[in-house]
């Protein structure tokens, strides 16, 4: 997925390269790198914070307790 993302990137930015006549318009990896590291942070604490509306609407799984049938002795 992160490759993906990454080829995405990549390809808009040699599109806009080229649509712009600008020849040093680079963006380095590292920082696309981290942009995504820290959206997924964000996005895994967006889920945590609003875990209840999102349970309520039935798009996260709950707390259920496990059968103690399935738990060892």
């Amino acid at each position: 997925m992160l490759y993906a993302l990454l080829a995405l990137i990549s390809s808009l930015r040699d599109r806009t390269a080229v649509q712009s006549g600008a020849t040093d318009a680079s963006v380095s990896r590292f920082l696309v790198v981290a942009a995504a590291a820290l959206f997924a942070v964000l996005a895994i604490l967006l889920v945590d914070l609003h875990r209840d509306e999102l349970h309520a609407l039935g798009l996260v799984g709950g707390a259920e307790q496990i059968n103690a049938v399935f738990m060892s002795p």
